[in-house]
């Protein structure tokens, strides 16, 4: 995996407008450049929280509760375990997949996410810095998703799912999957055939340039998310990002 250091928002629209513009790119934002690595949540877990029993098995469990519980409150058709894995993942159960997404700036929006604490402050950006993954591959797993299990995937590939909601649409997101969780993507991930992985990094400094400009040009939250929360969490941030003034009462 090659890694790219850019010094500038500027910079890196550059690469994404020049290298990186070829149609099977996709890209993942992280905010810590250091130890937010490409491993899927259910990997991270550390099985001392799971009572003796295995990922796998954790894994299992865990998405058929969240099916059962889920479905009355799902409007979309969801047509197979791929796209309630989907779901799941984007309600913040861990699974397998890791989340991607074609439009580079969606990726830097999350790795450089902005976040309040309990007063109602901006917090600061990873002393680590931030990163964002660019994936290029013609390996998509569609063809397969109608009736193989996400459970039983045999190689590394990325897959659309059907979008069973808005979240999904916001983020212009897909996913990738791969044998084993608990391993890096990179680790298996053919390099050849087109495949390729670089890590695009930069700093603390310059990811803070990055979220305020791209809160002004408006890549928020609210247009990622667009619901409630999304637009909850933009009024939480706004006055920390913008330069606002106290406005005169109007007369009418």
């Amino acid at each position: 995996m090659e890694i790219i250091q850019i010094n500038s928002f500027a910079e890196i629209i550059q690469k994404f407008t020049g290298v990186y513009n070829c149609g099977h790119y996709v890209f993942r934002g992280v905010c810590d450049r250091i130890n937010h690595k490409l491993v899927p949540s259910i990997g991270r877990l550390n099985s001392s929280m799971l009572c003796g029993i295995s990922i796998k098995d954790y894994e299992v469990e865990t998405f058929e509760r969240f099916k059962l519980r889920a479905i009355g409150d799902v409007q979309a058709h969801v047509k197979n375990d791929w796209d309630w894995l989907a779901l799941a993942q984007h309600h913040g159960l861990p699974t397998r997949l890791l989340d991607w997404t074609t439009s580079p700036l969606v990726a830097l929006y999350f790795a450089t996410k902005p976040e309040t604490d309990f007063q109602g402050l901006l917090k600061p950006i990873c002393d680590n810095g931030c990163a964002v993954y660019a994936m290029h591959t013609c390996k998509y797993l569609n063809g397969k998703t109608s009736s193989d299990s996400p459970f039983g995937a045999e190689h590394h590939g990325i897959f659309y799912p059907s979008h069973v909601t808005k979240r999904i649409s916001g983020q212009f997101g897909l996913f990738s999957i791969q044998p084993d969780p608990t391993k890096e993507f990179q680790e298996g991930f053919p390099n050849n055939e087109g495949n390729s992985i670089n890590k695009i990094e930069f700093n603390k400094d310059v990811a803070t340039e990055i979220q305020k400009i791209l809160y002004l040009l408006g890549i928020r939250h609210e247009s990622i998310f667009p619901d409630l929360d999304g637009f909850t969490h933009d009024l939480k941030v706004k006055f920390n990002i913008m330069e606002c003034h106290k406005l005169d009462k109007l007369s009418y």
